[in-house]
């Protein structure tokens, strides 16, 4: 069964053959943002060196939302597929990341509580959520089918594929 998800991913796939650098919002190729006793890092994805940023409390906006979001579908995917070779339950980790990541913003940007937030819990906010919160939902979904297509284990590509799904529905209905 071919769903809207999985048929968008194959669609963004091929607009990254004509110009790879359009996927770079959904799959940042170069660096990925991670944070070690508080200072922001950006550790080369080749394994190069880490090069220390600015470590003052700045305000992330798009751009570092975006890498968040790429950064924690990373992590929560190596999180269940860890648990699925471990004999863990990986449908529970995407589970309780999809109720998290599906739920009523409340003037927040939704986001997995068991992963660091990508913005100052108490600070402002510089992306608008009730714009943001549906384009983080909808990065997700694509990435999340991406894993999807890409993996050979038929659990974990179900799961996969069911997250996808309800972050897509998540993210249309957030932006109506």
């Amino acid at each position: 069964m071919t769903t809207l998800v999985h048929r968008s991913v194959s669609l963004v796939s091929l607009v990254g053959r004509l110009n790879p650098a359009a996927l770079d919002g959904l799959i940042p190729h170069g660096f990925a943002l991670g944070a070690v006793a508080g200072v922001r890092l950006a550790a080369r994805a080749d394994g190069g060196e880490a090069a220390g940023l600015n470590p003052q409390p700045i305000p992330p906006g798009a751009a570092e939302l975006r890498l968040a979001v790429a950064g924690t579908v990373s992590s929560v995917a190596n999180a269940a597929i860890t648990a699925r070779v471990s004999g863990g339950d990986a449908r529970q980790i995407l589970a309780e990341v999809g109720d998290d990541w599906c739920g009523t913003p409340h003037g927040r940007i939704p986001w997995p509580r068991h992963w660091p937030l990508p913005w100052p819990p108490a600070g402002p906010h510089p992306v608008d959520p009730g714009y943001a919160a549906p384009a983080v939902q909808a990065q997700a979904a694509l990435a999340f089918q991406g894993y999807a297509n890409g993996i050979g284990d038929e659990q974990l590509r179900t799961a996969f594929g069911e997250l996808a799904e309800r972050l897509a529905d998540a993210a249309l209905r957030s932006a109506d």
